[in-house]
């Protein structure tokens, strides 16, 4: 009798074990999923609302070629900087004219620029940057000539050329193949090396000072003719004497110029809008210490 009782309670236990395995099982196959169902309601960036559609920006960067992409990645660039704008007019000795910059001070300051870190970029890169998403070198500078002057051509070439920057010449086109100015063939050479040939009127007048009609062709034909004769866009313009009023610049837009440059002191800015644009001047003697001031102080 007592071996029967225990058989039927071995059978129970057995029974018994079974019934648990078999619920930790159950438990196992019911155990919530850390996955959220996709009809959850769940806060999202779009529910709080954000876009999340990519910008523009990297939209544009994502069509690059992937060593574009890379590039863009690893260089020291930043967006949107104020950036000195540097004019000078002529680079050769006169006394008395501070607007004949002496070549060996001329040199000097394009020594200061590559020894302190400094990389030319063009205008165009300038308004890329500042007006449409673009990027710059961390210490970005622009040179820039009024008038075109040849020894534009004859000193100041040269000594860029050593030092690796480019400049832009902002050309009174009535003043080509006259003396002392630049001719066609030297505004080609210098175009063709990375130089940039920009507007500054046929006769260099006071816009201000003159009637609307005088004003049009004065920005209109010189445009036209040093496209005509670079076979290049003509996208910018220097102000002669730094004049100029509300409707000059109205004009200016009209005849197709995306930005101008004004003589007014400072840094050129993407706050300032793209027809007032400071510059950086330089003159004869001005000395080391002031030209290391005015391109650290964008307000100078």
């Amino acid at each position: 009798m007592t071996k029967k009782i225990i058989g039927i309670g071995a059978v129970l236990c057995v029974f018994l074990l079974l019934i648990v395995i078999g619920g930790i099982h159950c438990f196992a196959a019911a155990k919530p999923s850390l996955k959220i169902s996709d009809n959850a309601s769940v806060l999202t960036l779009s529910s709080l609302g954000f876009s999340t559609q990519p910008s523009s920006k990297n939209l544009a960067r994502d069509t690059l070629p992937e060593s574009e992409n890379n590039k863009s990645k690893t260089s020291n660039e930043s967006k949107n900087l104020a950036v000195p704008i540097l004019y000078y007019h002529s680079v050769a000795l006169q006394a008395g004219n501070e607007l004949r910059m002496p070549p060996d001070q001329f040199e000097a300051q394009m020594a200061y620029l590559q020894d302190n870190g400094y990389q030319s970029v063009t205008l165009d890169q300038f308004y890329q940057a500042e007006y449409h998403g673009g990027t710059l070198p961390a210490k970005p500078f622009v040179i820039t000539f009024d008038d075109g002057y040849v020894d534009n051509y004859t000193t100041a070439f040269p000594v860029l050329k050593k030092y690796g920057f480019t400049a832009t010449v902002f050309m009174v086109s009535s003043y080509i193949n006259g003396e002392h100015f630049l001719s066609w063939p030297q505004l080609t050479e210098l175009a063709n090396n990375g130089w940039q040939i920009e507007g500054h009127t046929v006769d260099h007048p006071y816009l201000s000072k003159v009637n609307a009609k005088t004003v049009i062709s004065e920005l209109k034909d010189s445009k036209e003719l040093l496209e005509k004769g670079l076979g290049r866009p003509v996208d910018f313009l220097a102000y002669p004497y730094g004049d100029f009023n509300d409707e000059v610049v109205l004009a200016v837009k009209n005849t197709g110029y995306e930005m101008a440059f004004t003589t007014e002191r400072g840094w050129a800015d993407h706050q300032t809008d793209a027809w007032h644009l400071h510059r950086v001047y330089c003159f004869a003697n001005m000395g080391m210490d002031e030209f290391s001031r005015r391109l650290q102080n964008p307000n100078y």
